[in-house]
């Protein structure tokens, strides 16, 4: 279906446009759901929009416009209402963290075509692939906190969620005719259900690109920078990275500038940067110099070598059983599974029944193999 001929989407910002949404939606078997954020655009980022369809209409959502989506998030967490979504980790955690909103019920079109072997997973290289349609990419980094929202953006968001029931359709008979759909399903609900609540943004000076190159002393440093830098960007809600970046930071720290001059010379800030924080960052460097702080690295949650060994060990398992199989190992055991598996390392057939509690399907058909393996490894 060429995208020109697809009937608007429904901006909702009214309650009584957002009743009449959720009356339709909750009527249906399967809808589909995409989200657009601000991440690039604002300190704390947020849900933006939230793009809803069904068969026969699309809905854009604007989550501005409301105080309370309780109703949304009680259509989420509906067994009988089936969520499509493509690649929806990342849209569960954001309305996790926002709204607090449970997923019950959900079909993943990413983890679908991957499971039949697909590389590319992306929804517009799928799309192309199978209906021969093309998405615009023109508003992928876009700022959907701005309001208005342009009429071509709202366009362009429609198309995320109005060919995921189609995208569905199509990639399920293909995973019943090898065998695994039940699989892809049972993947995509233990996503649902896993994936934690994106957790707000926070200052933490040991995320910054480059703090293996530095010492003690230009660790401390790093951190009273990084602090200023956060507290510019909380003031102006940026992302920090756009008041300057971490190589600039690691070089300021590194070199110690006391002046204008010596920040100047090292020319890491373009002359805006230096205008607006330029006495910033040496009042900053001098004032660290006069009382330098002591910074003590976090400990160390490196898994231990027994660990380690379960987990090489039990990827070796994964890819024998999946080339046995004709399946992609991901669909043996997903990575979250391996890893609890090997971290909690079970004695007893319950106790790896009770570690695969969300893949039930995953422990009648390989349960058996898993646990002798691990026996094995202990004798």
């Amino acid at each position: 279906m060429p995208l020109a001929s697809i009937h608007p989407a429904e901006l909702i910002t009214s309650p009584e446009q957002y009743q009449e949404m959720i009356a339709h939606l909750s009527e249906q078997k399967a809808i589909a759901i995409d989200t657009e954020s601000n991440s690039l655009f604002a300190y704390q980022e947020r849900v933006c929009l939230i793009q809803l369809s069904s068969r026969e209409r699309d809905f854009l959502l604007d989550p501005f416009a409301f105080e309370d989506l309780q109703a949304l998030g009680e259509l989420m967490a509906n067994k009988q209402v089936q969520k499509i979504m493509h690649a929806g980790d990342y849209d569960i955690s954001t309305l996790k963290r926002d709204y607090g909103f449970e997923f019950h019920n959900v079909f993943d079109t990413m983890l679908a075509a991957s499971a039949l072997g697909e590389t590319n997973l992306g929804l517009s290289t799928l799309l192309e692939k199978y209906f021969g349609i093309q998405l615009a990419k023109k508003y992928q980094r876009a700022n959907w906190g701005e309001r208005p929202i342009k009429a071509d953006m709202l366009r362009y968001a429609q198309a995320d969620s109005h060919f995921l029931i189609p995208l569905r359709d199509y990639l399920m008979p293909r995973l019943e005719k090898i065998g695994w759909l039940e699989l892809v399903q049972e993947d995509a609900n233990a996503m649902a259900k896993n994936t934690p609540a994106m957790k707000p943004h926070c200052e933490d000076v040991w995320r910054v690109k480059g703090t293996r190159d530095l010492n003690p002393a230009e660790m401390s440093l790093l951190a009273d920078l990084n602090h200023q830098r956060e507290l510019q960007a909380q003031k102006r809600d940026r992302p920090p990275f756009k008041i300057f970046g971490d190589p600039a930071l690691i070089t300021i720290a590194q070199a110690m500038p006391q002046t204008f001059e010596e920040l100047s010379a090292l020319k890491v800030f373009s002359t805006h940067q230096l205008k607006r924080y330029g006495n910033l960052i040496v009042n900053t460097v001098t004032n660290w110099l006069e009382k330098p702080a002591k910074l003590h690295r976090p400990p160390n949650c490196r898994p231990d070598d027994a660990e380690i060994e379960r987990h090489e060990v039990l990827k070796r398992l994964r890819k024998t059983l999946a080339q046995q199989e004709g399946i992609s190992s991901n669909l043996v055991l997903p990575r979250d599974l391996l890893e609890k598996i090997a971290r909690h390392n079970p004695h007893t057939m319950e106790e790896l029944e009770n570690l695969m509690d969300d893949y039930p399907l995953r422990f009648a058909r390989f349960g058996k193999q898993i646990f002798g393996l691990l026996q094995r490894r202990r004798l």
